[in-house]
């Protein structure tokens, strides 16, 4: 369905910067190469520093701190930038990094103290690396399982000076993958992100939406990453789609032909305003 679209304004964010340095390269192709204009940064990501290099001085992105609270990977793993000693609560027995996803919270809640001293210093390391920070938003959406964390994050956005990510972008109408992250209609097809990115846009009515992507390529580092419940063939495979999304031609085509404006956190308008 092909509605007048004219006043589409789309928040394109990529995130996971910090994390490889093939995704570090992927995002400053989408940057470039594309219409992505945030980019979430994840300051205790391996490659944070390489990312700095890459994309630290621009001025045409909007850069935002990707709070990070979990390490999800089997080979990568990644722990606090505050010193462990400070959120204990945050990391697996052990005490080097964090635990694996955020269902692990609704067994054992961490502090909320010593997540608000994380997050802290998570972005006190990415604006000592150069970045303008201009909005937060979290890894893995770890407040669905941590309820307790809301109130104190609003709070911290708003004294830092950082868009909450919670009061921006809907996203946009859609049918959804399946389960497995499947396309749609049972025949087993990989997804085509690209192409789904242009189907919503022709369903969307004129507002304001969110698109996120993990750009990526597939190469040693990104092949790294994986699970036993999402093999690294599939996250390789998913990282390539979601650069696709914002570089392939039929996407800037339709952004084109629609009239939509990719736009910046801090170009956009809250949504309860």
């Amino acid at each position: 369905m092909n509605r007048a679209s004219q006043n589409i304004r789309l928040i394109t964010r990529a995130d996971d910067a910090g994390s490889a340095r093939t995704a570090d390269r992927a995002i400053l192709e989408t940057i470039e190469r594309g219409i992505v204009r945030n980019v979430s940064l994840m300051a205790v990501g391996p490659t944070i520093g390489h990312a700095a290099e890459l994309l630290a001085g621009r001025k045409d992105v909007c850069f935002g701190v990707h709070a990070t609270l979990n390490a999800e990977w089997r080979d990568v793993r990644w722990g606090p930038a505050a010193p462990p000693d400070r959120v204990p609560s945050l990391l697996e027995p052990g005490g080097v990094y964090f635990t694996r996803a955020p269902r692990a919270f609704l067994e054992r809640p961490p502090a909320i103290a010593e997540v608000m001293a994380e997050l802290q210093a998570q972005l006190d390391r990415l604006r000592g690396l150069g970045f303008a920070i201009g909005y937060a938003d979290t890894h893995m959406v770890f407040e669905w399982a941590l309820p307790a964390v809301a109130e104190p994050f609003d709070r911290w956005c708003e004294r830092e000076g950082l868009r909450n990510y919670r009061r921006y972008g809907r996203p946009l109408p859609e049918d959804g993958p399946a389960e497995d992250g499947r396309a749609p209609g049972g025949d087993g097809a990989p997804r085509d992100p690209a192409a789904e990115l242009v189907a919503r846009l022709e369903q969307a009515a004129p507002g304001q939406y969110l698109v996120v992507g993990h750009p990526g390529y597939d190469e040693p580092d990104m092949r790294r990453m994986g699970s036993a419940d999402y093999p690294s063939a599939r996250v390789v495979s998913d990282r390539i789609g979601e650069r696709l999304q914002f570089t392939r031609p039929d996407v800037l085509a339709c952004c084109e032909r629609l009239g939509v404006t990719p736009i910046r956190y801090d170009e956009a308008e809250p949504l309860d305003a």
